[in-house]
């Protein structure tokens, strides 16, 4: 049973839904993993219960716009991923707007598919070599460029499946990541046959216990894990 690496995962907040429709086909036949939100509400639930690489926002959605929905998360939320804003107004105004909201790139409809996913490639990978996807959970900080879990001068190496798990986990930080979303980042197409993802975890909370005193991970019963530092948090 071999792991695959984790592809490109992208949250597309879009209300068209035929627009939605053929940008995600697009994006999935060339290996990238989409889901949709059709408004702001819909786009806050999918944030706190999954993590993304980017977040690909329409300017102009239903109740709340994209730019004030953008300004929201990084400001209270904490938004992690990268934001590349979609609209039909292309003024100088408005794309100011767009960065001065937080976005890192912007795009201007119609646009081809191809130069979306090319630049959503180019916008993961330049926060990936900069070190932009170093993640931050309490005291704990994932050295996502060497696959170390640090705290305090201490540091753990993370193999395999549990930097990928420690990643995904401290991503979705305090959410909840379901067994389903962590089987199928590990092993994508590819089921298996046993229940491996509960060994991986029984292993990762072991290191961390070793290293820092406390398991790191705890289990939140009938949807998944998620990441926690408090003593007192049982792993079950």
């Amino acid at each position: 049973m071999k792991l695959r690496a984790p592809s490109l995962r992208l949250l597309l907040v879009e209300d068209d839904v035929d627009i939605a429709a053929g940008i995600g086909d697009y994006l999935d036949s060339h290996g990238v993993e989409v889901d949709f939100a059709y408004n702001a509400s819909q786009a806050r639930l999918r944030l706190q219960a999954q993590a993304f690489d980017l977040l690909v926002l329409d300017v102009n959605l239903p109740g709340q716009d994209g730019l004030a929905l953008c300004r929201e998360l990084k400001r209270d939320a904490g938004l992690r991923p990268p934001v590349l804003f979609l609209t039909a107004r292309g003024a100088l105004d408005d794309k100011l707007a767009a960065f001065e909201a937080g976005a890192v790139d912007y795009m201007v409809k119609p646009f081809a598919p191809a130069e979306l996913l090319a630049r959503a490639r180019a916008i993961t990978a330049h926060a990936a070599c900069s070190g932009g996807l170093s993640l931050r959970a309490g005291d704990f900080v994932l050295d996502t460029r060497h696959h170390l879990l640090q705290r305090a001068g201490q540091s753990l190496p993370l193999h395999a499946a549990g930097f990928v798990l420690m990643r995904e986990l401290m991503r979705a930080s305090p959410g909840v990541v379901s067994r389903q979303a962590l089987c199928e980042l590990l092993w994508q197409g590819e089921p298996p046959d046993s229940d491996p993802l509960r060994m991986h975890v029984y292993q990762l909370r072991r290191h961390c216990l070793r290293a820092f005193g406390m398991p790191l991970v705890a289990t939140v019963r009938g949807v998944g894990y998620r990441f926690s530092a408090e003593r007192g948090d049982a792993p079950a």
